[in-house]
C-alpha cells in the first residue's frame, strides 16, 4: 500500500511540475508563490513554527506585522526553490547567463592547496541551485543530507541535481567516505541550519542556544580542507547570485576550537539570514527543547 501511494504521489507531482514548468520562469514563479499562500493557509502548525522563529530570531525588533510577512515570503520562496529544482533541466542550458559566481578566486585559492573544501552550507535562498558553483569551477562536489523517504522521488530528485554537476549523499554515510573525498581534493557540502539532534552541540543561534552539527568543523580541523560557506540569492525571477565567503580558520591551538568554531560559524549564517531573511526556511524546527 504505501509502495502504490508514493508512486501516485510521484506521478501527481510529476504531472504538476510540468505543468509548472511548461511557461516561461516569470509566470512559473508568480504560480509558486501562489502555491505558498495556499500552503501558509492551510498548515497552520508550520506557519505557527515559522512565526514562533521569527519571534526568537527577531524579539521586538520587527512588528508581528513585519514577522507575518517574512514568514508568508517565507513559504512563497519555499515552493519557488521546489520549482527552481525541477525546472534543472531546462535551466542547465542557459544557467551561464543567469548565475553569477562571486568571489570564485576564493575556491580557487582553496583548491591549489590541494586538501579540499568543506562547504559550509544553508538552506538560505535558491540552495539547489548552488550545484552551479561545481558546474562553473568544474570542480567534484557532493552534499550530506537526508534521504527523500518517498523513492520514486528521491530518484528523480537524484536525476536533476546530477544534471547540475551536484552529486548527494546520505548524511550518515561515514566519516571515512568524506576523508576520501577531500584527500581528493573534491569539495563537500555540509549543512549546518538545521535541528542536528543529540549528536549536535548546544551552541547560541539567533541568541538562543539550539543543536548545531560540530562536522564541518571537525572535517577541516582533522583534514586540513577549507573551511568555506556558500549560498545561492534569488535576486529576481530567474537570476541567481552565488556568494563565496572568506575560509573561515580552525584554531588547532584552542581547547576549545570546535565550539569557537561551530559558534562563529552560526554568527555567520546569523548574518547572511539578516540581509535575505525571506529567503530562509522559517518553518524547520530550528529550535526545539534539549533532550
Amino acid at each position: 500500500m504505501k509502495r502504490i501511494r508514493h508512486f501516485i504521489e510521484y506521478i501527481l507531482l510529476r504531472a504538476m511540475m510540468a505543468l509548472v514548468n511548461f511557461f516561461p520562469i516569470t509566470i512559473s514563479t508568480w504560480i509558486s508563490r501562489r502555491m505558498g499562500d495556499v500552503l501558509f493557509l492551510i498548515l497552520s502548525s508550520r506557519r505557527k513554527v515559522a512565526l514562533n522563529n521569527l519571534t526568537i530570531a527577531f524579539c521586538n525588533t520587527k512588528s508581528d506585522r513585519e514577522k507575518r510577512k517574512i514568514a508568508l515570503e517565507s513559504f512563497r520562496h519555499l515552493m519557488t526553490c521546489y520549482m527552481e529544482l525541477f525546472r534543472l533541466p531546462k535551466f542547465v542550458k542557459v544557467s551561464d547567463k543567469h548565475v553569477h559566481l562571486n568571489n570564485s578566486e576564493l575556491i580557487d585559492e582553496a583548491l591549489a592547496r590541494g586538501k579540499g573544501i568543506v562547504l559550509v552550507l544553508t538552506h538560505l535562498g535558491s540552495w539547489e541551485y548552488l550545484s552551479f558553483l561545481a558546474k562553473q569551477k568544474k570542480s567534484p562536489a557532493t552534499i550530506l543530507g537526508r534521504i527523500i523517504r518517498n523513492p520514486y522521488i528521491y530518484k528523480w530528485v537524484e536525476s536533476l541535481r546530477k544534471i547540475g554537476d551536484l552529486r548527494y549523499k546520505n548524511k550518515d554515510i561515514g566519516i571515512r567516505w568524506i576523508f576520501s573525498e577531500l584527500k581528493q581534493n573534491h569539495m563537500v557540502g555540509i549543512v549546518i541550519d538545521q535541528w542536528a539532534g543529540n549528536e549536535g552541540l548546544w551552541i547560541d543561534f539567533f541568541s538562543r542556544p539550539t543543536s548545531t552539527t560540530s562536522l564541518p568543523a571537525r572535517m577541516a580541523k582533522h583534514t586540513g580542507a577549507a573551511l568555506i560557506l556558500a549560498y545561492c540569492v534569488r535576486v529576481a525571477s530567474g537570476e541567481y547570485e552565488i556568494y563565496v565567503e572568506p575560509e573561515i580558520p580552525v584554531n588547532k591551538d584552542d581547547d576549545n576550537w570546535v565550539e569557537n568554531t561551530t559558534k562563529e560559524l552560526n554568527r555567520i549564517v546569523e548574518r547572511k539570514i539578516r540581509a535575505f531573511p525571506e529567503q530562509w526556511m522559517w518553518m524547520h524546527k530550528r529550535w526545539k527543547n534539549k533532550g
